[in-house]
C-alpha cells in the first residue's frame, strides 16, 4: 500500500516536470542556444605581447592593442569574451635591426572558433636601443588661464626625463614637453600631474620610452596687474575768502587689477577733488573711480588731504 502510494506520487512528479519543462521551451532552450546558435562579436583592445630582443634592441611602429573578431557557438564565444584567456603575439625573436611586415599570432584560443585579428599585420622597425637624458618643457595652453590672470612662472619635477628610443628617433627629438590636459581654468598657484611626449622639429610626435612617463607641474598664477601714477584733478573753485594752499595725496601710485590688454591702454589716474564744497582745511575719503574693464584696485580708496587759508 505504502509502496503503491510513493509510486504514484513519483509518476506524477515526472509528468507535471515534463510539462513544465515543455510549456517553457527548456529543452529548446538549451539545445540551441547554448549548443547550436552560433555568435559573432569583436572584442576591442586586445594587449599585444611583442617578442624581441628587447635588451639591446628597440620596437617601434607596433601597436599596443588590436581588435579580435571571433565567431563560434554562443557559449564559447561569450566564455573567450568574458574570460580573455588569449594572448596575440607580434613574434620577432629572431629579428635582427631592420624593418619588418609581420602578422599577428593569436595563441590559448579555442579551436572552436573562427577568430580574425584587425589589423592582421603591422610594420615595423628593429634598432640599435639607446637612451638619452633630455629637459622637460612645460606647455600649458593660454587658454588654461583665467581672464584677469596671468602665468609668472612654472617649474617642472622631475626637471630632466629618460628617453629610450631607435637611433633615427632619437636624433630626431626637437621638443619634450609636460602638458597639462586638465580643462579648469587657474586662478592661483597649483601643482598638477602632466604626461610628458617628445616630438620632432614638425610637432610630430615620436614612437620612444619616456621614464618617468609623467611629472610635477608647479603653475605660479597671479591676477593681472599695473601699477600707474595717480593725481589730483581740480574741480569747481573754492568758496570766497578762501585760498588753496596745498592737495597731497595718500598714496601717489595705485595698483589697477583686470585683463593685460585693458591695463597696457592705462597710463595714469587722476581723481576728482571737488573745491566747491571745501569750507576749511579737512581730509576727506575717496573711493577711485576705475576705467572700463578694470575690475578692481590697491588701494580701493584714497585720503585727500586739503589745506586752505583765508585771504
Amino acid at each position: 500500500m505504502l509502496e503503491s502510494k510513493w509510486g504514484l506520487r513519483l509518476i506524477a512528479f515526472l509528468l507535471a516536470l515534463g510539462i513544465f519543462l515543455q510549456v517553457n521551451n527548456v529543452f529548446e532552450v538549451f539545445g540551441n542556444d547554448q549548443f547550436s546558435q552560433t555568435q559573432q562579436t569583436v572584442i576591442t583592445d586586445v594587449p599585444v605581447k611583442a617578442i624581441y630582443d628587447d635588451e639591446n634592441l628597440y620596437l617601434s611602429g607596433a601597436p599596443k592593442t588590436v581588435n579580435v573578431k571571433i565567431n563560434g557557438p554562443q557559449s564559447i564565444v561569450k566564455k573567450t569574451q568574458s574570460l580573455m584567456d588569449f594572448t596575440v603575439a607580434l613574434d620577432l625573436s629572431n629579428s635582427k635591426v631592420g624593418d619588418y611586415k609581420k602578422s599577428f599570432k593569436v595563441t590559448g584560443i579555442s579551436d572552436k572558433l573562427k577568430y580574425e585579428v584587425m589589423p592582421h599585420s603591422a610594420n615595423v622597425s628593429l634598432s640599435e636601443k639607446i637612451q638619452d637624458t633630455r629637459k622637460v618643457e612645460a606647455e600649458i595652453s593660454s587658454s588654461r588661464i583665467a581672464p584677469g590672470y596671468e602665468l609668472v612662472g612654472q617649474e617642472v619635477d622631475p626637471s630632466q626625463v629618460t628617453i629610450t628610443g631607435g637611433e633615427d628617433e632619437i636624433n630626431q627629438i626637437a621638443y619634450v614637453k609636460a602638458t597639462l590636459s586638465d580643462s579648469e581654468k587657474l586662478t592661483k598657484s597649483t601643482t598638477s600631474q602632466a604626461e610628458v611626449n617628445v616630438f620632432d622639429a614638425s610637432l610630430n610626435k615620436l614612437d620612444v620610452t619616456v621614464k618617468p612617463s609623467k611629472v610635477k607641474v608647479n603653475t605660479k598664477v597671479v591676477p593681472t596687474s599695473k601699477t600707474v601714477d595717480i593725481t589730483a584733478n581740480e574741480k569747481g573753485k573754492l568758496p570766497s575768502g578762501l585760498k588753496l594752499k596745498s592737495i597731497e595725496l595718500s598714496d601717489d601710485k595705485v595698483e589697477l587689477f583686470g585683463k593685460r590688454s585693458v591695463l597696457d591702454g592705462i597710463g595714469s589716474l587722476t581723481i576728482d577733488v571737488d573745491l566747491s564744497k571745501i569750507t576749511e582745511s579737512t581730509t576727506i575719503k575717496q573711493k577711485l573711480s576705475l576705467p572700463k574693464d578694470v575690475t578692481s584696485s590697491e588701494p580701493e580708496t584714497i585720503e585727500i588731504n586739503i589745506e586752505v587759508t583765508k585771504n
